[in-house]
């Protein structure tokens, strides 16, 4: 017959175990953003609403990575159709491509495919349900980039925020 005090101690270890671990979803579970869409670790395919964008000028990107964004601060949400009319452009000055995730407090409502350099998005779809979620009117959002290497497709440990205005109708 086994001892009861080595019964009562595993079952308190089993137990101290458990705490721990449900505290540690607990916690994860409030430190989480509300939607935990993160962009790929590897970069997707183009965006199909991606097109080739003609600049006046390059400047070469030299030794080590260069990164040129250009954008409009504006976007604008039709509930309707599901889409995000915008403007995006990843130069072909840049040696890096990206993803753009479009954000509403904090929540990503959008999120391209690979933009390569030298290609411009006008347009986004909205991801599944992000249209019934917002009323119209304006929101301050943001572009979420998120950056590739051109030859091994790597996600980039840089990400750049850059705060917008959008508009839902």
């Amino acid at each position: 017959m086994k001892d009861p005090k080595n019964i009562r101690k595993n079952l308190l270890t089993v137990l101290a175990v458990l705490c721990a671990l449900a505290l540690g979803i607990a916690v994860g579970a409030l430190l989480l953003p509300k939607d935990a869409h993160l962009p790929p670790d590897r970069a997707p395919e183009q965006d199909p609403n991606a097109v080739p964008y003609e600049e006046d000028t390059s400047i070469p990107g030299g030794e080590g990575g260069s990164v040129t964004l250009r954008y409009q601060a504006t976007a604008e949400i039709d509930r309707e159709s599901g889409t995000v009319s915008l403007a995006f452009v990843d130069p072909a000055s840049s040696d890096q491509g990206l993803v753009i995730q479009l954000l509403i407090q904090g929540e990503v409502l959008a999120e391209s495919g690979l933009l390569p350099p030298g290609t411009a998005v006008y347009t986004l779809e909205l991801l599944p349900g992000a249209a019934e979620r917002l009323e119209p009117g304006g929101y301050d959002g943001s572009f979420l980039v998120s950056y590739y290497d051109t030859e091994n497709g790597q996600r980039s440990v840089l990400q750049t925020e850059a705060e917008i205005r959008v508009t839902v109708k």
